[in-house]
């Protein structure tokens, strides 16, 4: 755990006083979208999370997200290690220890962040403060489901004090309500189409033979079972293929 002397420009309006961080740094200079939501989400609102996360992180854009349990943890686990996190506790303590394993995975390949200094649990107030770290370093926000009266929505209210673009997805009548009211009242856009929508906000994706997406992914030598997670059978015609190899539970580029 480091302190982090040069506040990112996106958080320099919140007047913190100190800044810790363990991980890769180098995040904080690429583009960043932040994804947050419900706690307990549904079926549709995980396996939307799960595709949009891997298809951002194909762009080489970062997500940002809180680490909590429900949209926030599948956000990262898709995008590793493109992926910033940003604790409610100082960085000595996992929290919450239900998702140690990708945290500390996060540790090791993307980047934490936390305003807190060792070694602090969290209050109820410091998920608020969080969020705001979270809703800042974003360029804009994906709200795949959020309950009316949740902390999701107190993040977007905020969000919108920036005037940062909402997103969220189009759920069934009495499911959502968070979201729904804000498509209703046109605080947010909806999200019909994900390839769509990403070309849209990041533009066209280089996907021809001089860019391999699966190779480039494996520069970052992620462990076998997550790159099998994002790329299927595929990596096993790599690996077959002599492109890739195993190395201790890594993959490598031969």
């Amino acid at each position: 755990m480091k302190e982090l002397f040069d506040v990112p420009l996106e958080l320099q309006h919140l007047n913190l006083q100190k800044i810790y961080y363990v991980g890769n740094l180098s995040l904080l200079n690429k583009r960043k979208v932040t994804i947050l939501g419900s706690r307990n989400p549904n079926i549709y609102a995980q396996h939307f999370t799960q595709e949009i996360a891997k298809k951002i992180s194909y762009y080489g854009i970062v997500i940002v997200s809180g680490g909590a349990l429900g949209i926030d943890i599948i956000a990262h686990s898709f995008s590793l290690p493109l992926t910033i996190m940003i604790a409610p506790s100082s960085l000595d303590i996992i929290y919450p220890k239900t998702n140690s394993q990708i945290i500390q995975r996060m540790y090791k390949e993307s980047l934490v962040l936390s305003q807190f200094s060792p070694s602090y649990h969290p209050k109820p107030y410091s998920f608020l403060e969080r969020n705001k770290l979270v809703v800042s370093l974003g360029e804009c926000i994906i709200l795949p489901q959020a309950n009316l009266k949740s902390g999701s929505m107190q993040s977007v209210k905020y969000a919108l004090s920036l005037k940062k673009k909402i997103y969220v997805i189009p759920h069934r009548l009495g499911e959502s309500e968070g979201t729904q009211y804000l498509a209703k009242e046109g605080l947010a856009e909806i999200i019909w189409n994900i390839d769509e929508f990403l070309e849209k906000l990041f533009g066209k994706r280089v996907n021809n033979q001089s860019k391999d997406e699966v190779l480039e992914f494996c520069k970052h030598n992620p462990f076998f079972d997550e790159a099998l997670l994002k790329f299927g059978a595929k990596i096993f015609e790599y690996e077959l293929e002599g492109k890739i190899r195993r190395n201790n539970g890594r993959i490598e580029v031969v």
